[in-house]
């Protein structure tokens, strides 16, 4: 088992997974971050982690494939939403854990709640930061969104990357559409920007922001994620996305032990009171501890 003795923060790489590693304690947390962001979204709290939180767990910070410094998937392949969750089994896999903690913040929640409705077994506990239900479309626009995606996928062959004359202006980009400071895009943007010397680019795979050829209906949504058993809390932020908190009261009903914490910040709240997020994702996991 790949296991960091010490406490200090180590990079791995294996089977195409990166992730970023912090601890040595018997029991693992996995943290799954959201769309177009990568492990170093979860690296403030990381920071802030205790020795006693270091010396009981061992925290997993995975770069989902695509993103940060993981690897992409290959030319005749797409990033299916599912797929991510047998992306998170082959990392188990690849880091030899049969189950696991999970926080999951955005997409990182959706996947997150999707693979403990699958494989109850594998999770200790769920911790979701504006992240919940599953993102799903109108049967009536179905057809609609396929041809958009296909056509999306014809002019993405045709473009080539775009590099940037500095690196600054790629932080300063990722910070002007994001609600946090630059200083912080700083921080989640070093992960996923490479260099051929004289300019800069994306790391990330280009692909990841094609829309889905494939999405669920409600109806197909909220029956994949029914009847939840694992313990669950929810971190809800109180500038955090509209959509997540319209998908909290279509999806609550699907958990059968969730608890609801309100806290202050914007949608990356974790990395914006990293302090705070971190005491209620300990306290909640501790809870469902084995030791």
């Amino acid at each position: 088992m790949l296991i960091n003795k010490k406490n200090e923060m180590k990079d791995f790489l294996e089977g195409g997974f990166a992730w970023q590693q912090v601890g040595s304690g018997n029991e693992a947390v996995i943290c799954l971050h959201g769309w177009l962001d990568n492990s170093n979204s979860f690296k403030p709290l990381a920071n802030e982690l205790t020795n006693e939180d270091k010396d009981k767990f061992t925290w997993y910070l995975l770069d989902l494939p695509g993103h940060g410094q993981s690897a992409w998937k290959s030319q005749d392949a797409s990033y299916y939403f599912v797929e991510y969750v047998y992306d998170v089994l082959r990392f188990m896999k690849v880091a030899n854990l049969d189950k696991a903690h999970f926080v999951g913040h955005s997409m990182g929640g959706l996947i997150a709640n999707l693979l403990t409705s699958l494989y109850p077994d594998k999770v200790q506990s769920l911790s979701l930061i504006d992240g919940i239900g599953l993102v799903y479309q109108s049967s009536k626009s179905a057809k609609q969104n396929l041809l958009k995606a296909f056509n999306e996928r014809e002019r993405l062959s045709e473009q080539n990357t775009r590099w940037f004359s500095d690196r600054q202006s790629i932080i300063k980009a990722r910070a002007s559409v994001s609600d946090f400071s630059e200083e912080l895009a700083e921080t989640l943007m070093s992960r996923c920007i490479k260099s051929n010397g004289e300019e800069f680019a994306l790391t990330s795979d280009p692909r990841l922001k094609l829309p889905s050829t494939m999405r669920f209906n409600q109806e197909q949504a909220q029956s994949l994620l029914d009847k939840i058993s694992v313990d669950t809390m929810l971190i809800l932020p109180e500038h955090g996305y509209a959509q997540m908190r319209d998908n909290m009261k279509k999806f609550l009903s699907c958990f059968d032990r969730v608890k609801v914490s309100n806290v202050a910040g914007g949608h990356h709240c974790h990395m914006q009171n990293p302090k705070q997020i971190l005491l209620e994702i300990v306290s909640h996991i501790k809870k469902q501890s084995c030791c």
